[in-house]
Order: C-alpha cells, then structure tokens, then sequence
C-alpha cells in the first residue's frame, strides 16, 4: 500500500471540495484516519506517507497536520521541503471535515524529531533534519531567495538535531536559496556537540542567501560546538563570507520570539562548571557579510558563549535591529580568564551597523565589571555605527563608534560603576514565567522603564529597514497583547490587553476546541485557560462556563 499512497491523493484530488479556492490540499494524522486519502481530517492519510508526498509537492500544496509526531521521508530520513508549499501543524483530533482555521495560542504542536531509534540523540549526522531550498543541500546553491515563492510553516517543534561533521550547514533546519515564514513553531535540544574543535558549527536554523522569517517561536537549549550562534546563524549565498555583493546577503526576522539557554560549547568535559564555552555568538550571529537580522519583542535569556555576543554576534558589514527586546542574564564565560567580553548582549564588528529602540539589556552584577573591554553592548571601532531611537535601558556600553548622536538623552546609558543598570536593580526578584502568551516573559519593577511607543515608531519609521521587515507589529508586545498607553521598554507590557482572536470563524474554531479539550466543570477564556469556578467575579468577556459558551 506504500507504493501507492501518492497515486491515492491525486485520485483525491480529483474529486474533492477544494475547487472553489483551487487550493489543493491534503490531511494528515500520525495513524491515518478513515479512506485515508488526505481528503479530510476524517480521512486523514497516515503520517508515514508525509516525507514523501511532501518532498514532491509542488509551489501552492497545502499539507495540514493533526497533533502528535510524524516521520521522515523513509527514503532518506530527512525532510525535504519545496518552495512554496503550506505546512501547518499542531490541530487537535477534534477537526471536522476540511475546515483549517485554528487558533495557535492554544499551543498545539506537530513534532519532527531527528531521534528516529528513541535513545536520545539526533541520528541525522550527516546533513541537517530538514532542509528546505533550491538544489542538492549538500552542494551551494547559485539560485537567489527572490526568484522562489514563499513557503509557510505553522505548529512545528523542530527537535533533537544532531549534526556533527563539517561547519555551517545546519544541525536542524537549513535553508538555502528560499523565502520561508515560520509561525508558532518551536527549535528544542538541537546538538553539534563534538571533541573536535574544528567541526560543528551548526546552528538549529542555518540561514545561506534566504530571507527567513520567524513569529511567535520558541528556541530552546540548543547547543553549537565551537561558536557562532546555536539558536540560528545568518550567511550569504553559498556560504561566501568574503562576498560584499548585495544579492548574496540574507534577511532574517524574528518577532515575539523567545530564545532561553541556547549556548555555544568548545572543548566538553562531564561537568556543567568546567564546559568551556565556544567562541562567539553563543544564542545567534550573523557572519561577515551575512545579512541582517531583525529582533523585535523578544527574549534572549539564560545563554552562554566564551566571548563576543552572547545574544548576537554581527559581523563585519553586516546589520542588526533591535526594537523591544529583553536581553536577561546573558553572560560570557571568557571574564578574568581572557579579559575581553566584547558585549554579552551585541557585538558589532567592523563597519557593522546597528539600531535600538526600547529595549532592556542587563546583566546581574557578578556578569557586568564596565571595563573597557567588559561591556554588555560592545561596538568594536569607529568603523562601526550605532544608532537609537530612545527609551533603551542598558547595563554597560562601550561605544567605539566615530558616529556622532548614536545614543540618544532617553537611553539610560551607566557613567560609572555606581549606575550601572544591573538585573538586581531592573527586575528584583522578579522571575520568567508565563504570563498568558505562547512564550514566557519576565517584568520589570514597577515603575522602571516607562517608553512612548508612538516616539518610538516615528523614529523607526526613518530607520532603512527590508521591505520583509515592514511586518513588524510595535503595537504590541511579546504575548501579542496590545501595549497600554502608557507602555515599558522591554518585549513584555505587563498592562497590556489581550489579544482578540483574527474573525469570526477562528473564534468559532476556537471555542469548539476549547469545549472539546477543557473539563467539563469551571470557568476558561478562549484560550482554554482555567480561570476559575465563578464567572461573576470576572470582567465582561466570552467565557467557557461548565462546558458551554457564555457571553457576560
């Protein structure tokens, strides 16, 4: 029945109900539901026969996943993605017929793991789990990103990668030569762990000559041998870091994303204290003559390399952006041993240029000696550029820049050891924790970092930004909540109000799921969060009361 699962779905196709929007579509659960011909979700097709329908798809397939963990290609066992595909996962068993709305704030995921024999380690060492581009993934490519359609992925965790040979090919996800937007998906545990310094420099996404854009993701305790970036890492087309042709460089956009313990290792030893850590750019980097990167309401927290941008490393020529983020706890492991920090949050390389508005980026006191060379924001030499639009709440700079005006009077910028903004000093005891959104979040002491975000958005509007970076949403903040009027610097407003679900099909979508997957007793919002046994006591809203929708 293997051979003949393709010729099934084309049958399918034949006669389905998609004729009206001419959108093909296929189903899939990970045990198959039903005719099993992709038809429906009640004749979902079997999550085996996934990796290879969808390795020879063509640009406009839509493949919509239920729930659970799916197989590669058996074949290859990697994926292998097209250009211009739709692939969402994470609906709940509850999906009738061919209905595709689905509110991804519930959380529901699909899961691609690369540990096929279940002993805990990734089995991909060769090339990365997944590669999605133009051409052979182990040759480099000459194809550009803007001559490719784009490809979406939604309610996909990416795990369990682990790439050990070569640099810069991936240990996880590659993309090469494409366009690709990932929405609620999720990077966890991806590996290039190895005891030979001179390989594995493998990030969970590796970027070369694409434009890659990433909301509302997760990336978590992913780990690069050696350095350079083990949550992403940003190169021009073919891999050539020497090339200052335009055409060659990549986009990389990351919005209301969350980025914890993502760490680059160099020589390991069995304890957690004696691991030296790699390099540089232990979450992300972008290589000289990379590209860009935007950073906008994120959380880089909790990661660790050895020096030079623990948060990000941006090499020569290269730009980043930073607009609302929470850079916390962050700090490299190179102080007192090698004397140089070059910037635990951002180092900027040569003729390298940077923008902030609005952020917080500290480090606790221990992490933070403002020295010349010891600094939480480092910009190299005065090749270098940086430019704010206000309201940022740093730990220490240390500005080597030739540009006049770079920081401006609304930065709260250290002068001394005795002002410098500290973690004790801006969050307290506070901790990260959830706070209703996809990801988790950390607050501020009350009172600290007040921010007028309509200031803030004038300035950006000035600001040279990629015509795929328009997107950004500076209204609201890491949880999608609306930031108040009176907002705060950071990725997180901790009065901000939550967000309303897109139409009224989604919120029906929605509120079906709930009541199929909450108790049937109590009081949950739209989200299926518990809220309790009285909905008197709660503001005007659409609750789930005792199993049923109730307008108060």
């Amino acid at each position: 029945m293997k051979k003949s699962i393709l010729l099934v779905l084309s049958l399918a196709l034949s006669t389905c109900l998609f004729a009206q929007d001419e959108v093909v579509r296929y189903f899939f659960s990970p045990n198959g539901n039903g005719d099993q011909d992709g038809s429906s979700w009640e004749n979902a097709a079997a999550g085996e026969y996934l990796g290879s329908t969808l390795a020879s798809a063509e640009p406009g397939m839509e493949f919509y996943l239920m729930e659970g963990s799916y197989a590669p290609d058996i074949n290859t066992n990697k994926w292998s993605i097209p250009q211009g595909v739709v692939l969402k996962g994470g609906y709940p068993a509850t999906m009738k017929g061919t209905k595709v709305s689905y509110n991804y704030a519930l959380g529901g995921q699909s899961v691609f793991s690369a540990d096929l024999d279940g002993d805990g380690k990734g089995d991909n060492t060769d090339y990365a789990f997944v590669y999605i581009g133009e051409g052979d993934p182990s040759e480099k490519s000459e194809a550009y990103y803007k001559d490719w359609k784009l490809t979406e992925i939604w309610g996909i965790t990416f795990r369990d990668g682990m790439r050990l040979n070569s640099k810069y090919w991936g240990n996880m996800v590659f993309v090469q030569a494409a366009q690709v937007d990932f929405h609620f998906c999720r990077f966890i545990n991806n590996d290039s762990q190895t005891n030979d310094d001179t390989n594995g420099s493998n990030g969970a996404i590796e970027i070369w000559g694409s434009a890659v854009r990433c909301f509302d993701c997760i990336f978590r305790d992913n780990i690069t041998a050696k350095g350079s970036g083990a949550a992403f890492q940003v190169r021009p087309r073919k891999s050539d870091s020497s090339s200052k042709d335009p055409l060659d460089a990549s986009i990389a956009y990351f919005e209301r994303c969350e980025f914890r313990n993502n760490i680059a290792y160099s020589t390991l030893t069995s304890t957690q204290d004696n691991q030296k850590w790699g390099t540089y750019g232990g979450n992300s980097s972008v290589s000289d003559n990379g590209g860009t990167v935007y950073y906008v309401n994120c959380l880089v927290a909790d990661c660790r390399a050895w020096y030079r941008g623990v948060g990000i490393r941006v090499g020569t020529n290269s730009k980043a952006y930073f607009i609302c983020n929470t850079f916390y706890n962050n700090p490299c492991r190179s102080r007192g041993s090698r004397g140089s920090n070059n910037g635990s949050a951002v180092s900027a390389g040569d003729n390298s240029k940077t923008y902030y508005a609005g952020n917080i980026m500290v480090e606790y006191a221990a992490n933070d000696d403002f020295t010349s060379t010891d600094a939480v924001v480092f910009i190299q030499n005065a090749s270098a550029s940086a430019l704010s639009a206000g309201y940022n709440i740093f730990g220490t700079v240390m500005n080597n820049s030739a540009q006049e005006g770079g920081f401006i009077s609304s930065d709260v910028i250290p002068t001394s050891l005795e002002t410098v903004n500290t973690i004790e000093k801006i969050y307290g005891s506070n901790a990260i924790a959830n706070k209703g959104g996809v990801s988790d979040v950390i607050a501020p002491l009350e009172g600290v970092g007040a921010m007028d975000i309509a200031a803030v958005k004038d300035v950006v509007a000035t600001w040279p930004v990629d015509e795929m970076a328009k997107v950004m949403d500076l209204d609201k903040d890491q949880r999608r909540y609306t930031r108040a009027a009176s907002t705060i610097a950071g990725s997180y407003d901790p009065n901000g109000i939550a967000p309303d679900d897109e139409d009224e099909e989604q919120k029906e979508d929605a509120l079906e799921t709930v009541i199929a997957n909450v108790s049937s007793t109590g009081v949950y919002s739209l989200l299926g969060q518990y809220l309790g046994e009285d909905v008197n006591v709660l503001p005007a809203g659409i609750y789930v009361v005792n199993g049923k929708k109730v307008v108060k």
